[in-house]
Formats: structure tokens, sequence, C-alpha cells
């Protein structure tokens, strides 16, 4: 007995048309926040995200640096989604005056994730 076509099968699709389809590029950002770990702490609380990433975010790890001061890695969809989760962000580093200045932030293309 074969399957019903759709069952198991997948569709054909031409070169032509999987070629022009949008490929969505991942973003990796570095971000010297400039901010104390007590900071980015608050910061986590005030934005209302515990453990789980806001729209788009993939990995997100903080770090602290020999300066004392939060360093941030993250991956995301797209630098649309990065770049809206920025705004909100400083919208409340702002107000709340956290930091030493803007932080930097330098976006990279992902090449490959490998993952255990």
């Amino acid at each position: 007995m074969t399957p019903e076509l759709g069952e198991f099968a997948a569709p054909h699709r031409s070169s032509v048309e999987a070629s022009s389809e949008e490929v969505r590029v991942a973003t990796a950002r570095f971000v010297k926040t400039g901010i104390t770990p007590d900071e980015y702490d608050e910061m986590r609380e005030k934005l209302g995200i515990g453990d789980t990433p806001p729209a788009g975010g993939v990995f997100h790890a903080a770090a602290v640096g020999e300066d004392g001061k939060i360093r941030v890695f993250e991956v995301w969809d797209s630098r649309e989604q990065a770049d809206a989760w920025g705004e909100k962000v400083m919208a409340v580093r702002t107000e709340a005056g956290f930091g030493d200045g803007p932080p930097s932030i330098e976006y990279l293309e992902v090449h490959k994730v490998v993952q255990r």
C-alpha cells in the first residue's frame, strides 16, 4: 500500500523557486554595557524578563569584565529584533541613570552555531 500524495511525500520545489525565497541571517551582538552586575539585575527586573528571552532572542549571556562591568553576548533572529529590544533597554537604562555613558555595541552576522 502506497501513501496518498502529501501524506509522507514532500512537495517538489524547483531550484528557481527555492532560490528566490528570502533568507534570514541571524545576528550576534557584543555589548559593553558600562553597568555593574547589580544594575544589570535591576534592569532585567524592570524589563520584566526573568529567564525568558524577548521576541527574536535566541541566546543571551552576561559576563563580568575585568573592570567589574557587564559584557553581553547575544544571538538574535534578526538585526531588527535586536535593535527593537535595544531601544527598550536604553529607555529603562536612561530612566534609571545606569551606566557611565552609552553602551558600545558591535553587530556581527552569524556564520555558524554549534551547541552541545
